[in-house]
């Protein structure tokens, strides 16, 4: 694939990537306002995000074998309008069961990114610049993140929180038009059609793909996914009240520490692009940088820490969580068959939406008994057990 094409592959794919993110994380920032228009708990606020999760997990392996089957390009664009249009229908529509029901089709819309992503990816892009190409991809989702903490708050503020979402859909359109305009850059109908199994039979099918998904590697990366994500879920999600109800922070100071956390992550995913393509012990990368993790989490729950340790360890655990990322991505690639992209990364990546799910609520729970600092180290906890994941795929991948 030519020089100039790849670029506006990944550009296109980021763009979609940023506004799947953006989404993910619009609504936590505006918890403090919606929870006192909407006279509902901490814990009903989260579930809005979990279920949002939910679908988007659900969704992940249909659409991985959809995608396996016809190609990312069209899956690509119908969920990023369906995302569009539940958020432009939250400006209509006033009760917390109407918002609980949009972003549960918003979610579903969330579904296409990771399979359709990395399949178009993996069938487009060479082997050279894969580790490269899949930190850009991160590096996006990334921003998004960041992004989401830096604008929602102020545009709420000014806007009202249901217009500030509608805006949000809005954004969403422009990047459906954009996508249609330069679909010939993500067209893998031809790179489809190359696709065969190792026997040479054609399309690998609905057992095969069950049958990877059933394997160890697969399995414990689907477990690292889902722990991984229940702690940054957690973080971004909650550590705005914690870090106002534990450590006497400033509403916009901790906003702030969140947006560096995000920021963070994003260039430390860059630094793991790099990392990726230059080694391939990618499990001693995602361990280390966990197992750094685990550390700066645990900083976060010591009662009284100046602002400077705040803000270095919400900086620290987001810089070490983007560099595991790309390390991660290849780990998955590289015991995936030829064909099956979309089915390995739709369900690795349900594993995310479980933690998506699962962090929010777990954090509200906690939230809402008072107890910030344990909510910290049980993070801390999770983190720590998701190193587990990576070793024994490690493992098994050395027997094979």
């Amino acid at each position: 694939m030519e020089k100039h094409d790849r670029n506006w592959l990944i550009a296109l794919i980021g763009a979609g990537h940023f506004f799947s993110h953006f989404v993910m994380l619009a609504l936590p920032p505006l918890f403090l306002l919606m929870k006192q228009e909407l006279g509902v708990s901490y814990v009903a606020l989260g579930a809005i995000v979990s279920v949002m999760a939910t679908t988007t997990a659900v969704g992940q392996i249909p659409v991985g074998f959809l995608v396996d089957r016809i190609g990312g390009r069209v899956i690509l664009l119908c969920g990023i309008g369906l995302m569009s249009v539940s958020l432009l229908l939250v400006g209509f529509l006033s009760s917390y069961w109407a918002l609980f029901a949009l972003f549960a089709l918003a979610g579903m819309g969330n579904s296409v990114f990771h399979p359709a992503d990395f399949a178009i990816m993996a069938a487009k892009l060479d082997d050279t610049v894969h580790g490269r190409a899949f930190s850009i991809h991160s590096f996006t989702g990334y921003l998004g993140w960041a992004s989401a903490a830096l604008i929602m708050l102020p545009m709420a503020a000014a806007l009202g929180w249901r217009l500030a979402i509608m805006l949000v859909g809005v954004a969403g359109l422009a990047i459906v038009l954009a996508m249609m305009a330069g679909a010939r850059f993500l067209d893998d109908r031809q790179a489809l059609a190359q696709r065969t199994t190792v026997d040479g039979q054609g399309p690998r099918g609905v057992a095969a793909g069950i049958r990877l998904m059933a394997s160890l590697p697969m399995l414990m990366m689907f477990a690292f996914f889902a722990l991984s994500a229940t702690v940054t879920s957690g973080i971004m999600a909650f550590s705005i009240p914690a870090n106002v109800m534990f450590q006497g922070l400033a509403e916009l100071t901790a906003s702030l520490a969140l947006t560096a956390h995000l920021v963070a992550s994003a260039v430390g995913v860059l630094i793991g692009g790099w990392l990726a393509d230059r080694t391939g012990r990618h499990n001693v990368v995602t361990s280390l940088a966990m197992m750094t993790m685990v550390l700066f989490v645990l900083l976060l729950a010591f009662e009284g820490a100046v602002l400077a340790v705040t803000l270095a360890a919400m900086i620290g655990a987001g810089m070490v969580y983007g560099i595991s990322s790309p390390s991660r991505d290849v780990m998955i690639k590289n015991t995936t068959p030829l064909g099956s992209a979309g089915v390995a990364f739709g369900f690795t990546s349900s594993g995310m939406s479980v933690g998506n799910l699962l962090g929010p609520l777990i954090c509200g729970w906690i939230m809402d008994a008072g107890r910030p600092q344990l909510m910290y180290m049980v993070l801390a906890g999770i983190a720590a057990v998701s190193i587990v994941a990576v070793v024994l795929t490690r493992s098994r991948q050395t027997q094979a």
